[in-house]
């Protein structure tokens, strides 16, 4: 049963990553290198994992960016509303869509090597 539905399992941990990760105060995260644009480098990742966990997982490519365009919008929103370390970020935004679309175009070519 696992095998059958690892894709979603896979999802589920991806989600709560984002959000956990989305939500916590800056000052409770261990420090990183200061590597230039590492920032957007996560954001493109987070967003395309999630968008190609999501086809794996439920086989909707429309439902997968649309999620992904929601949840990305939303996380940078309640980033400026419930935190007071963060705040809402229109490049990151742009990163969580291209990470989506990225994954969106390399998942029409490769999904089936995944199945």
């Amino acid at each position: 049963m696992l095998k059958k539905h690892k894709y979603t399992l896979l999802w589920g941990i991806w989600t709560i990553a984002i959000i956990t990760l989305s939500l916590i105060s800056s000052s409770e995260m261990p420090k990183a290198p200061r590597i230039p644009y590492l920032d957007k480098v996560a954001h493109f990742s987070f967003y395309f994992g999630y968008t190609a966990l999501f086809i794996l997982a439920f086989g909707s490519k429309l439902w997968a960016v649309i999620t992904a365009l929601f949840l990305g919008a939303t996380m940078e929103i309640l980033q400026g509303l419930l935190t007071t370390t963060r705040s809402a970020d229109y490049i990151d935004m742009l990163f969580n869509t291209f990470g989506t679309v990225v994954a969106l175009l390399f998942m029409r070519k490769y999904e089936k090597l995944f199945r």
